[in-house]
C-alpha cells in the first residue's frame, strides 16, 4: 500500500504539472475570413482604423501609392507616384508589419514605401477594401496569401467591386473583405487588377485599401486558474506518502 500511496502521490504532482503546461501554452486561433461588407455596413461597424496601405489610379497631381494613418495627413503618411496600371493585367503587392522594427511596408510591382514608427503591437483584423466609381470599370484583389505567427495559407477569398453602365456609383458600392483573428508580425501579399473600357479612369475611380484593426489576435493565451494550487497539491500529496512510508 505504501508503494501505491507514493505512487499516486507522483501521478498527482504529474498530472498538476502537465495541466500547468497545457494551461501555459498558447491557444492561437488559424486566421480566417470574417465575411463581406459594402461601404454602409463597413461603417456601422464602428472600426478605428489606425493604418491602411492604398493603392489607386489617376490621382490627379497627385501620388497613386500610400501608408497612411488615421489622419491621413501627408506628416504621417509615405507616398509614391506610380501611373504604371494595364487595364486587366494583374499587379502583384506585398504589405509586411514588423512590431519589433515598428515598421510597416509596402511593395507595389517593385516599388517600395515604408512606415516606421507604427507603436501597435498587434494587427488582429484586416479589411481589404475594393472600389470601382466609373462605368465600365472594376477593381479586384485576389490571389491572396497570409503568413503570420501561428500559421501560412491562402486566403481562399476575393475583393472585388465593378460598375455597370448605366448604373452610378459610389461609396456605398464598395466591397470590404475581413480578414480576422491574426496574430503578430504578418506578411500579407496578392494581386490587384484594375479594368476599364477605352478611357481610362480619373481621380481614384478604381482604387483599393488594405485596412488595419489592431486588437489582441487570435484570442491570445488562455487564462490560467492558478496553475500554482495544482502545483501544490500534487507536491502536498507526495510528501504526506513519504511521512507515512
Amino acid at each position: 500500500m505504501i508503494f501505491n500511496r507514493s505512487s499516486a502521490a507522483i501521478a498527482a504532482t504529474t498530472l498538476g504539472l502537465s495541466a500547468i503546461a497545457g494551461l501555459v501554452a498558447p491557444q492561437a486561433n488559424a486566421f480566417s475570413v470574417g465575411g463581406h461588407y459594402n461601404g454602409t455596413e463597413f461603417d456601422a461597424l464602428g472600426l478605428e482604423v489606425p493604418w491602411a496601405a492604398e493603392s489607386r489610379i489617376g490621382r490627379v497631381g497627385d501620388h497613386e501609392l500610400n501608408i497612411h494613418d488615421i489622419t491621413n495627413s501627408a506628416s504621417n503618411r509615405e507616398q509614391a507616384n506610380y501611373d504604371q496600371w494595364v487595364s486587366g493585367e494583374a499587379v502583384d503587392f506585398s504589405l509586411v508589419f514588423d512590431s519589433d522594427a515598428n515598421t510597416l511596408t509596402y511593395i507595389v510591382d517593385g516599388i517600395l514605401l515604408s512606415k516606421t514608427e507604427i507603436f501597435e503591437e498587434n494587427f488582429s483584423d484586416i479589411y481589404i477594401r475594393t472600389s470601382a466609381r466609373k462605368d465600365g470599370t472594376s477593381m479586384v484583389v485576389d490571389n491572396l496569401f497570409l503568413t503570420d505567427e501561428s500559421m501560412s495559407g491562402a486566403i481562399g477569398d476575393t475583393s472585388s467591386a465593378s460598375c455597370s453602365d448605366g448604373v452610378g456609383c459610389g461609396y456605398a458600392d464598395a466591397d470590404y473583405l475581413h480578414i480576422k483573428d491574426i496574430v503578430g508580425n504578418f506578411t500579407l501579399t496578392g494581386q490587384s487588377t484594375m479594368t476599364w473600357g477605352e478611357t481610362k479612369p480619373k481621380n481614384s475611380n478604381l482604387a483599393y485599401q488594405i485596412k488595419l484593426v489592431e486588437g489582441e489576435g487570435g484570442g491570445g493565451e488562455t487564462e490560467v486558474p492558478e496553475p500554482a494550487s495544482a502545483l501544490a497539491l500534487g507536491l502536498v500529496g507526495l510528501m504526506a506518502a513519504r511521512k507515512r512510508r
